[in-house]
């Protein structure tokens, strides 16, 4: 009997972990290399073909900037990223991009080309296992490891480039905004960030992504612990709601689009009932788009917006 039962227990723990493998190799997988659409962006000329509109966003070129490599202390990581320098010893902005996205991507690009045209400087990242970054195993750690890519990146312009703190924010959007929200969890080297479709409960998120894409949420439970005990990383180890409270209370812009199906909307109300409870001030706007596209259907008020909140915060 005993022997049955060390059986059964075994099987149920294999079970358990390979049910924890086989659903974080699929929906935490990440391609390591720049998207077939995205390949031909740069800076200097993309296209917003994918992203059906009608307007030429040719006004948003960048045709100065240069490609630098950022190393990621402690680590083998290397962060790809492009520099764009408007002025010098400038406000700058670090821009995050999305899942399986990379700086190529027009997200990224429009919103650079939006903060360069109004006298900021931008650094673009990829993102460990994002785009020409270091591939380090394929997959992504929900923010976890990527907020060390951040910190990187606020000390590579604080040491390289001579940008003070105070003159540093972070722009973040979908998978970008977690890091960013992350970020004050390891440092609090900067003065504002402004965020697009922000997930805010890591575990609620999951849930949904694995209903999303046809897993039952219940398998969130084995993907936490096999991530835990055979990739060592704790996806929970950090949350947003901790890292705001570690904050310095830098204020946040919040853009939400009320029909995201990746990230609902219910993280944006969270992320404001979290913000207001730790005295923070926040910006909110709200509009019925689609998951990260108020870039795209409403461009000029979403610069207005965006170059107004961070001339108020990173030139006071």
């Amino acid at each position: 009997m005993k022997k049955i039962i060390a059986f059964v227990l075994a099987l149920f723990i294999s079970g358990y972990f390979f049910a924890g493998y086989y659903v974080y190799s699929q929906a935490a997988s990440v391609t390591c290399e720049v998207w077939e659409g995205d390949k031909s962006n740069r800076p200097d000329e993309f296209s917003l073909a994918e992203k059906n509109v009608s307007w030429n966003p040719s006004q948003y070129f960048i045709d100065s900037y240069e490609t630098v490599n950022i190393p990621v202390e402690g680590t083998d990581v290397v962060l790809n990223s492009w520099w764009m320098e408007s002025q010098n010893n400038g406000p700058t902005i670090i821009v995050l991009h999305g899942l399986t996205s990379s700086k190529y991507s027009p997200d990224m690009l429009l919103v650079a080309g939006m903060l360069y045209k109004n006298g900021f400087n931008v650094l673009a990242i990829d993102m460990r296992d994002h785009g020409d970054s270091t591939c380090e195993d394929g997959h992504h750690s929900a923010g976890q490891k990527e907020s060390d890519d951040v910190v990187a990146s606020i000390n590579w312009l604080i040491d390289e480039k001579n940008i003070p703190s105070s003159k540093i924010g972070i722009y973040g959007s979908s998978l970008g905004a977690l890091v960013a929200l992350l970020t004050p969890a390891k440092s609090n080297n900067f003065e504002a960030m402004a965020l697009v479709d922000a997930p805010f409960d890591f575990e609620t998120l999951v849930r949904e992504e694995l209903t999303y894409q046809g897993f039952p949420p219940i398998l969130f439970e084995p993907l936490y612990h096999y991530v835990l005990f055979f990739e060592r990383i704790d996806l929970l180890e950090n949350s947003p709601a901790a890292s705001l409270e570690n904050s310095k209370k830098q204020p946040i812009l919040i853009f939400n689009g009320l029909q995201s199906d990746r990230v609902l909307p219910h993280h944006t109300d969270d992320l404001i009932e979290s913000a207001i409870s730790n005295g923070i001030e926040t910006q909110i706007h709200r509009y019925e788009v689609g998951h990260t596209r108020v870039m795209y259907d409403y461009p000029e008020e979403f610069a207005d917006l965006l170059i107004e909140f961070f001339s108020n915060e990173l030139n006071k």
